[in-house]
């Protein structure tokens, strides 16, 4: 999976939901942590859309931090 497409999926999964590069910084553990939950719904669920799956772990992630 392409890293840098995923982070660029994400960032706009982000301002989305509101939240921008500004009000909520990734470090690189936050970030490999998405890439990882993404990519792990992903092997499960090998038919389902990416749209989908960076939005419910964007989602997740934002709602338990």
């Amino acid at each position: 999976m392409n890293e840098r497409w995923l982070q660029k999926q994400v960032r706009n999964c982000l301002r989305h939901y509101g939240c921008d590069d500004d009000m909520m910084p990734l470090d690189e553990d936050d970030w490999r942590k998405l890439c990882a939950r993404i990519a792990a719904a992903k092997e499960k669920q090998p038919d389902a859309d990416m749209y989908e799956l960076v939005h419910d772990a964007v989602y997740r992630f934002i709602t338990s931090a």
